[in-house]
């Protein structure tokens, strides 16, 4: 178990508490929506399915005390308005949101729609990153959401040390750290993302960045570890072709393989907990009804331990509490 000598910032994020110790709050989950080509064509039935998906993501946050953030991919100027505004009029006002968008040009355009339907305290922007360039940044100055993730991805060094160095001094790659740029925005809400790679590139230092992190800022960190998941190859072949690689001999053989691709994406995050992570990334939206009683598990343990070993009791609302 850890906890830290560091002070730990908790950061208030239209009513969701994001970081302190671990096993005081809840680790918060986001699940994404319209990543890829996913609801790209929006006839009546994907609606339907992707209302559920939403309505689902929500009952399990009430359900289990995981705060639920839905994650917004957006990847075209066209679908700004109708992904944002579909996802409003399907959770709760009492909920933050993120939106999630790979092209600083479409960031910005998001900024302004955003500034424009009032949304910019409940917006979470996924995120601040070495793709910021100078127009994006002086939007951000004058259109600031509430909170902001911060990615300490270094494609020049995969240590620890190195995500570290992208926030708090640009690794060389950019004229100042990604945290000064988050400062001088005025963005209240940082989360630091330790930056997700594949394995054979340093994948364990992503998981360990997480207590280093905690320590030296006292921030709320967390990341997508399934990133991790999904992009290791002998799983995808093996959910692809089977044990030994010729296919399926029957259903019930394809369906454990299916499973146990699943069981490693979903495991996945309850390690960024487990080494005091705040909040995870737990990738597609449909994922939910795994992972918000998989973490929660991890936050019992983490609660337990926490106030066993440093007296930590957890908030009102914790897992730990609702799920006995």
């Amino acid at each position: 178990m850890f906890s830290f000598s560091t002070e730990q910032k908790v950061f208030d994020i239209h009513g969701v508490p994001f970081g302190g110790q671990p096993g005081q709050h809840p680790t918060v989950l986001f699940g994404t929506i319209f990543y890829g080509k996913q609801f790209r064509e929006f006839g009546s039935t994907r609606q339907e399915r992707a209302e559920k998906l939403l309505a689902v993501n929500e009952e399990m946050g009430d359900l289990t005390g995981n705060p639920p953030v839905v994650d917004i991919f957006i990847d075209r100027e066209e679908d700004i308005r109708r992904n944002i505004e579909f996802v409003m009029d399907h959770i709760s006002d009492r909920r933050p949101f993120a939106v999630d968008i790979p092209e600083a040009g479409i960031r910005m355009s998001t900024l302004r729609y955003l500034a424009d339907a009032g949304l910019l305290e409940r917006t979470i922007y996924n995120s601040v990153n070495l793709g910021l360039i100078p127009e994006e940044f002086e939007l951000l100055k004058k259109n600031t959401p509430a909170g902001a993730i911060l990615l300490g991805y270094n494609p020049k060094d995969f240590s620890a040390d190195g995500r570290v160095d992208i926030l708090e001094t640009g690794a060389g790659m950019i004229e100042k750290g990604i945290m000064d740029y988050a400062d001088e925005a005025g963005i209240e809400g940082k989360l630091l993302d330790t930056g997700a790679v594949p394995f054979g590139h340093n994948a364990a230092e992503t998981i360990r960045a997480v207590p280093v992190m905690k320590n030296k800022w006292g921030m709320p960190v967390g990341c997508s570890f399934h990133n991790t998941v999904e992009s290791w190859s002998w799983l995808k072949k093996y959910r692809k072709n089977g044990l030994h690689g010729n296919g399926f001999e029957d259903d019930s053989e394809k369906k454990i393989a299916h499973d146990v691709y699943r069981l490693c994406d979903i495991a996945s995050n309850g390690l960024v907990t487990l080494y005091g992570g705040s909040f995870v990334l737990y990738g597609p939206i449909e994922n939910a009804q795994l992972a918000f009683p998989y973490v929660a598990m991890v936050d019992k343990i983490v609660s337990e331990g926490a106030e066993d070993y440093f007296g930590i009791v957890p908030a009102e609302g914790h897992p730990r509490l609702k799920l006995e």
